[in-house]
């Protein structure tokens, strides 16, 4: 007979195995336990089944609810599951020298990367799942009847079941590898990704964006590679605007940080419409950039003298500096100014500001241009008269191809350098002899008007030099004429205007010292009396004369090679003059 079940009487009932209290605690375990534990009425029977020896259970205490049932075990803290160990690559990258990464696989010649340590209840797990796999593989089975491991094989899901000649990964590990494939993509290839969009977008503010989305992007932007050119716009306010206190703060703190940590290997760098904060910038850049070789300050405020004076003495490979449109103030000490670019013609063209310049620069003495293709601003009408460069005694616009100095622009620049001494034009093919002889300059020493590119194209005067030799007679120590296209009749008077002497002057002052006459229209007399009528002549370049004889076309150098050449140049005149005879 089973005993019933007693009332709650509000005391703690403690169940064993066996026992009413038990059964009511695991009625969710199956019917089974509770077919053993208790009888067909509900009641346990008075003499249980023997069972084999099993641990004991912890027991449960509690108060039972109204149905006989223990409140839940409350439930453990989990240990926080470790990320899984991500595998070493099966490849390496090798960088060509085409720009091309290659990717070669190294399956077998990496070694195995070691085990993480286990506890002995994942050991003892691990035994068992071994034992139960040989054990499942002894077991016969038959091509009719599908067995559990033959209805495994046919899951897409299975782990290591080949499905179609290939091994499948689980359904978990395909997400997981789908949702990390920039963590798992080789640096060289990220790196090559950045950099494409570095070329379009810029440096800044992509890779500091890029940079915070894990430690595989962070060092991929951080490659040296990345940072060679950077240009810095108005990414922190609109354009024309000033910064406000906090903003200028964290901006200063940003490129506190940026110029050490990346600009070490910066090639090129330029600021765009920056109001404020330049010289510091441009402080930070000279003290941590020794390969900078181009700078560029577009619409920029506040650029001082002593910034510029920094980054030219902190920067040795600085090549090109580009201040369009921006606001540096004046320099009243600076005395030489010098603007060279490459021989190689750049298609962009700036507009040069004289009058600004010269009221900026009042002390300049020298003025050197080399190969910059610029045509002169526009002045209005009401602007004050410009102060020119009284001191101005060096200027140098030559360029090896296409110029747009012209008579106007030449003036402009010259209109109060009385002291100019050395004016270099070759190449500038605008100016005519007649725009020079109205230059405010009465003792110019050093006069070159060669012309070095092709003049196929170019409409050049055939009239004017002696208009440039007369003017300057008295001074002039070297002129160069290569390639004009002056006729022989007036390269014979340019020439002889050497010869006179200017208010009676004497014999022995300095004349004509260097001449070249390389590719002109010279004659065999007018060498001849050229030679004679300037006895200082050190260097005089006939090269490429069509209308000298042959064996006379060359540079001669020292006066003795002079009076040699004079010395040919006459015998060969007496012999065109007795072959004239005799005909």
């Amino acid at each position: 007979m089973g005993h019933p079940v007693q009332p709650h009487s509000g005391k703690k009932q403690v169940g064993f195995l066996g026992e009413p209290g038990w059964s009511a605690i695991n009625e969710k375990k199956g019917s089974g336990m509770d077919e053993e534990s208790t009888g067909s009425g509900g009641a346990p029977d008075s003499q249980p089944k023997s069972r084999p020896p099993q641990k004991r259970k912890r027991e449960v205490s509690g108060d039972a609810g109204p149905s006989g049932r223990a409140p839940k075990e409350k439930k453990r803290k989990k240990k926080p599951r470790r990320a899984p160990r991500t595998p070493a690559p099966h490849y390496f990258v090798h960088e060509t020298d085409n720009d091309m990464l290659l990717i070669i696989s190294n399956v077998g010649e990496a070694p195995e990367r070691p085990l993480r340590k286990t506890s002995r209840r994942k050991k003892g797990k691990a035994k068992q799942k071994k034992q139960q796999q040989k054990s499942s593989k002894k077991q016969p089975t038959n091509r009719g009847k599908s067995t559990k491991r033959g209805s495994l094989a046919k899951e897409p899901g299975s782990v290591g079941v080949p499905e179609g000649g290939r091994e499948v990964l689980p359904v978990a590990s395909q997400s997981a590898t789908g949702s990390s494939w920039g963590e798992r993509l080789p640096v060289e290839i990220l790196v090559q990704i950045f950099q494409a969009v570095v070329a379009s977008d810029g440096a800044v503010p992509f890779l500091c964006r890029v940079s915070r989305v894990c430690r595989l992007w962070y060092g991929a932007a951080s490659n040296p590679v990345l940072w060679q050119k950077v240009s810095i716009g108005h990414c922190w306010v609109a354009p024309g605007k000033r910064l406000p206190a906090v903003a200028e703060k964290k901006v200063l703190g940003t490129m506190e940080w940026l110029v050490p940590n990346r600009f070490s290997h910066l090639r090129e760098f330029s600021l765009c419409h920056w109001k404020s904060l330049v010289p510091v910038v441009l402080k930070a850049i000279g003290s941590s950039c020794p390969f900078l070789s181009s700078l560029k300050l577009s619409h920029c405020n506040g650029v001082t003298t002593e910034s510029l004076c920094a980054m030219a003495e902190s920067c040795p490979h600085l090549e090109s500096l580009n201040l369009q449109n921006s606001q540096n103030g004046s320099c009243p000490e600076l005395q030489l100014l010098e603007v060279n670019t490459e021989l190689k013609q750049s298609p962009h063209h700036f507009q040069l500001p004289i009058e600004q310049l010269q009221a900026a620069c009042p002390k300049l003495q020298v003025l050197r241009l080399l190969n910059v293709i610029c045509y002169p601003k526009s002045v209005p009408s009401s602007a004050p008269q410009s102060p020119g460069f009284p001191h101005l005694e060096e200027l140098c616009l030559a360029t090896t191809s296409f110029s747009f100095v012209d008579n106007n622009m030449l003036r402009r620049i010259l209109c109060a350098s009385s002291r100019l001494r050395v004016l270099d034009l070759r190449g500038c093919f605008r100016v005519t002899p007649k725009g020079m002889e109205l230059l405010p300059c009465p003792d110019l020493e050093q006069l070159y008007l060669g012309l070095y590119c092709s003049a196929i194209h170019l409409h050049l005067p055939l009239e004017g030099c002696p208009l440039i030799t007369r003017k300057w007679n008295h001074s002039l120590r070297e002129l160069d004429l290569t390639g004009q296209s002056f006729s022989e009749a007036d390269l014979e008077e340019a020439m002889a205007a050497f010869g006179q002497k200017p208010g009676g002057g004497a014999e022995g002052e300095p004349g004509l010292r260097s001449l070249s006459l390389t590719g002109t229209k010279v004659t065999l007399n007018t060498v001849i009396s050229l030679i004679a009528s300037c006895p200082a002549l050190l260097s005089l370049n006939l090269s490429s004369c069509r209308h000298l004889p042959r064996g006379m076309k060359k540079a001669y150098r020292g006066q003795e090679e002079i009076r040699r050449c004079l010395q040919q140049l006459l015998s060969s005149s007496e012999g065109s003059a007795g072959l004239d005879s005799t005909t």
